[in-house]
């Protein structure tokens, strides 16, 4: 331990932890301020449309959904009693505060961010991890948002040092493809319907299409080699680079089209600076696109409906449902240096975001004032990950190593998702209740060997064993897969099937119990 030597070194200590409780108070105070605005704009709709909102969430609901929204998955058991026996009036702030940044956050922020970047493409797994390792870390330093989507676009040298470049590797250098992507997610305009045609409906013309391709334009990939133990050249590593190439053609013309802005502004600068002018006119603060496309996304994310929808639907043909709102916000966000962790603390510290789902006869058919929580199905790995949670897989899997854990749950994520894919190979978002994912619920080795009380080390077992009175029992399961405890209908509704059922050894109503729970619409939903 190290003494303190001097009165002086001392004081310095103190100086600086009183400056650090200052500024995480007026932090506080900020988002405070601005959770007000964003209620009072919310709350002025509602009036405005004769709706009366709903209750805020119990404390049991609300736990559920921001582990769900910041996590990925179902909190544990100790954390629901812990919350729901917390007495404090700011225990929804501390528990926001506590997740944001935590390492579950970062685990599954990065691959919520990896999923938006590049979808589940998994055909280069060295790429998808390098760029996951980016993200992570960007996260982690919560980086602000202008100078992540700038790294990204301008990415150039060895992946190895500068892993974004892995993005537009991840679309082969196409200035197409780029364009598209980009266009969709940073700025939520739906460019791609201009690569072959003007847009039919929005402004954008084929021109206004390749134009920015056009700052695409140049880039070449150069393999890394080194030879392995045979002697035989394997790719290590790829090089971007950039050529002085400045120009795009239309398809089935003849008409070259140099770099030139949405706001009709040519470049004129360096060929090689071409992507860096491009990120600095995209994340420029009166760009009227940037920032409202990332409030919307992360709104819509937390909110279960954007603003505007869809969420590259930026337009006149989809007007957002609260535009001065969604404008605020925007500007509220840039002049916070444009920094996610804020804006996430805005929302959901919200009475908008923090109402329950449980609707009134006013706002029963509201879909778009956010009167009430949406429900929202599960996306793959949240309901994933909360399968883990509920059948205490890593409890069960205690004695393997972080390393070896980690590796079994990759290859369960990878056959999950692998039976969600339809025939079609569609991008799959929500657990929707297929035939393949409920033959995985019924059938699975991770749900049978969990629900099995005659396997030693089983969630089941453990219940089982641990407690002898079926009102504990029945308690730990509600805990363990819905994270609330049983109303007092669900208990007495039980105990009757547990004094009716012809079972022998009662501990199978018990695992019937624990397959209802799981296969469930209130585990399969964030509501």
């Amino acid at each position: 331990m190290r003494i303190l030597r001097t009165p002086f070194t001392f004081l310095i200590i103190v100086y600086v932890s009183i400056s650090l409780f200052a500024f995480n108070a007026r932090v506080e105070g900020r988002i405070s301020s601005s959770t007000k605005h964003l209620d009072r704009h919310i709350d002025s709709k509602l009036k405005e449309q004769s709706i009366k909102p709903s209750k805020r969430s119990k404390d049991a609901e609300f736990l559920r959904r921001i582990h769900l929204d910041l996590t990925g998955k179902i909190p544990t058991i100790e954390e629901v009693r812990n919350f729901i026996t917390d007495g404090s009036k700011n225990k929804r702030e501390k528990k926001i505060n506590q997740l944001i940044g935590s390492e579950p956050y970062l685990d599954y922020w990065s691959r919520l961010w990896l999923n938006w970047l590049i979808g589940r493409d998994d055909s280069d797994q060295d790429r998808r991890m390098g760029l996951e390792m980016w993200v992570r870390k960007a996260l982690a330093r919560n980086m602000p948002y202008n100078q992540f989507v700038a790294a990204l676009l301008t990415a150039e040298g060895d992946v190895r040092e500068n892993q974004a470049g892995n993005y537009l590797l991840r679309y082969d250098l196409s200035p197409i493809d780029l364009t598209s992507h980009a266009s969709r997610l940073f700025l939520g305009l739906p460019m791609q319907c201009a690569q072959c045609h003007d847009h039919k409906t929005e402004e954008w013309l084929q021109e206004d299409f390749y134009g920015i391709a056009a700052f695409f334009t140049g880039m070449r990939r150069e393999e890394v080699y080194e030879k392995d133990e045979k002697g035989r050249n394997r790719v290590v590593s790829t090089i971007i680079k950039n050529t002085p190439r400045s120009r795009i053609t239309i398809p089935d013309t003849n008409e070259e089209i140099s770099p030139r802005l949405l706001d009709g502004e040519q470049y004129q600068g360096l060929l090689t600076k071409r992507r860096q002018a491009l990120s600095e006119w995209m994340t420029r603060k009166n760009n009227p696109y940037f920032s409202p496309a990332i409030v919307n996304r992360i709104w819509a994310y937390f909110m279960g409906k954007g603003f505007v929808e869809p969420l590259d639907g930026f337009g006149e043909e989809h007007p957002p449902s609260h535009p001065r709102l969604l404008d605020w916000l925007a500007e509220d966000f840039v002049i916070h240096n444009y920094d996610l962790q804020y804006l996430m603390r805005t929302i959901l510290n919200s009475k908008a975001y923090q109402r329950t789902s449980e609707t009134n006869k006013s706002n029963k058919d509201d879909e778009i004032f956010h009167s009430h929580a949406y429900l929202k199905p599960l996306s793959a790995e949240q309901f994933f990950y909360s399968m883990l949670e509920a059948t205490g897989f890593e409890r069960q899997q205690k004695r393997r190593d972080r390393g070896q854990l980690e590796a079994r749950k990759r290859r369960y994520l990878e056959r999950f998702i692998f039976l969600l894919k339809n025939g079609e190979m569609e991008e799959i978002e929500a657990f929707n209740g297929t035939i393949p994912q409920a033959l995985m619920m019924m059938n699975g080795s991770l749900v049978n060997d969990s629900a099995d009380h005659k396997k030693r080390g089983s969630l089941m077992s453990y219940i089982i064993k641990t407690w002898r009175h079926p009102g504990d029992r029945i308690e730990h399961l509600y805990l363990a897969v819905l994270s609330r405890l049983p109303t007092t209908a669900e208990k007495s509704y039980f105990n009757r099937y547990l004094k009716k059922s012809l079972y022998r050894n009662k501990a199978f109503a018990y695992e019937d119990l624990y397959w209802v729970l799981l296969n469930s619409a209130e585990f399969a939903l964030n509501h």
